[in-house]
């Protein structure tokens, strides 16, 4: 008896070898498991665990298709089905090997290469290596495609042309893109900010919540999240206050028009043993009897706070007045507030 042209005793066995190779896959997948992955997970490498994440599914693929490539020698079919098998195989085999490729490479970057970024003081190598890990994945997908194609008689020139004139319809689209993502790196270069850093720039301020490769974020005082391309970035003027040793107060203090000059230069000395004696300032102390205001006698004073946190900074100013306005009422130093004197002409 015959089946297109096959005896049914030849493709009985092709049958067989098929099934065959599918039990001999299963068993193969389940020697993986549970045997190869219990070792290999007592041993204090990662490396063999990537290997054997990595070769998992490929060799399953390639065994069953082993099997049935060999069953089907067994059957008489015509030239060109073979021609058309053997190039599927072909096809198969380097999918295989790209699948391979990708989940080997995907491994060594998260276990291996983005674990020594994180331990390095550097961000730029941390912003770099996750966008480096997905282009590479694509490169490898996109080269065992193109070995595929090649294998099986496709003229990949006039692809790869075709590609060349997309990629510079791409690149001329996507160039805002390209200039933000070097504008990135520049920035994670020059270090003018890092996480967690207080700057002002283009008009935000707040603090840096992520230096992306295309844009910088953020935050506001008022939790507003604000993003801004690296390229505007790069060329604006970035203030970082985090940075500063100190930070600058400036205010003054109005003292009444009937205050004594002997008690302007008391209220002077009072507020530079203040600022001097408390241990957040730092110098230079200026005290002076800046100007006649219109309802007061003001005293200019300047100092500097340790640049420790804006609490440390809000506290130690806070101290420094309570102290101020404390010696002053010992010394019966009035300070002024707003006041009018009105005149009024009384006809006789």
């Amino acid at each position: 008896m015959e089946v297109f042209g096959n005896d049914l005793y030849n493709i009985i066995i092709f049958i067989l070898i098929a099934v065959f190779g599918v039990l001999v896959g299963k068993i193969v997948d389940r020697i993986i498991r549970n045997y190869l992955k219990r070792i290999i997970n007592k041993t204090k490498t990662k490396f063999d665990d990537i290997l054997l994440d990595a070769i998992d599914l490929p060799i399953i693929v390639l065994v069953v298709t082993i099997f049935f490539y060999f069953g089907l020698r067994f059957l008489t079919l015509p030239d060109y089905l073979f021609k058309i098998i053997n190039e599927s195989v072909k096809v198969v085999v380097i999918l295989c090997a790209t699948y391979f490729a990708v989940k080997f490479l995907d491994g060594v970057f998260e276990h291996y290469l983005i674990p020594l970024t994180e331990r390095t003081e550097t961000e730029l190598d941390e912003h770099i290596i996750k966008p480096l890990k997905k282009v590479v994945k694509i490169l490898t997908i996109i080269l065992g495609l193109l070995t595929a194609l090649s294998s099986v008689g496709y003229d990949i020139t006039a692809l790869l042309a075709g590609l060349g004139v997309g990629g510079l319809a791409v690149a001329l689209a996507m160039q805002d893109t390209i200039k933000n993502f070097i504008a990135g790196i520049l920035i994670l270069i020059d270090k003018p900010f890092s996480l967690g850093h207080w700057v002002k720039v283009k008009g935000a301020e707040g603090i840096v919540e992520e230096i992306g490769i295309r844009s910088t974020r953020i935050r506001t005082f008022d939790h507003t999240l604000i993003t801004i391309p690296n390229s505007e970035l790069l060329d604006s003027a970035i203030e970082n206050l985090t940075v500063r040793d100190r930070r600058r107060v400036l205010t003054t203090i109005g003292l009444t028009y009937d205050t004594p000059v002997e008690k302007i230069e008391k209220a002077k000395e009072i507020v530079k043993a203040i600022l001097e004696e408390h241990p957040a300032t730092l110098p230079p102390y200026r005290v002076h009897f800046k100007e006649y205001g219109d309802w007061s006698l003001n005293l200019r004073v300047e100092y500097f706070v340790r640049n420790v946190g804006f609490d440390y900074y809000l506290n130690a100013i806070d101290e420094i007045n309570l102290k101020i306005k404390k010696e002053f009422e010992k010394e019966g130093i009035e300070m002024a507030f707003p006041t009018y004197t009105v005149y009024l002409n009384r006809d006789n």
